[in-house]
């Protein structure tokens, strides 16, 4: 009856000891879902973006760059990095004060 009762508490222990590993996996079933719901959140953002890249009017290239070429041919003679500036005190990056050593 001593060896019954020795058996029966060792097989509780183990029982209990199994309880707890069980309560303490199942806290940390949650990580899954919480990752797949991240995923998912992740994965339908970017179809938003997507479909919102999609919906926007697209300009060719050769349109773009015909376009800036006509532009800058057009402004090139008041530009003053082409042309240069008309006298030394337009340009606005010349040294303001000469440096003198003593």
């Amino acid at each position: 009856m001593a060896a019954q009762q020795a058996n029966v508490t060792g097989n509780n222990q183990v029982a209990a000891s199994h309880r707890v590993t069980d309560t303490f996996s199942s806290s940390r079933s949650y990580a899954p879902e919480y990752q797949v719901q991240t995923v998912y959140t992740t994965q339908r953002r970017l179809c938003e973006h997507l479909r919102e890249e999609a919906r926007r009017e697209r300009t060719k290239v050769s349109v773009v760059c015909k376009d800036l070429v006509r532009y800058v041919t057009d402004h090139q003679s008041n530009d003053v990095l082409v042309v240069g500036f008309q006298s030394p005190k337009d340009n606005p990056f010349r040294d303001k004060q000469q440096c003198s050593l003593l």
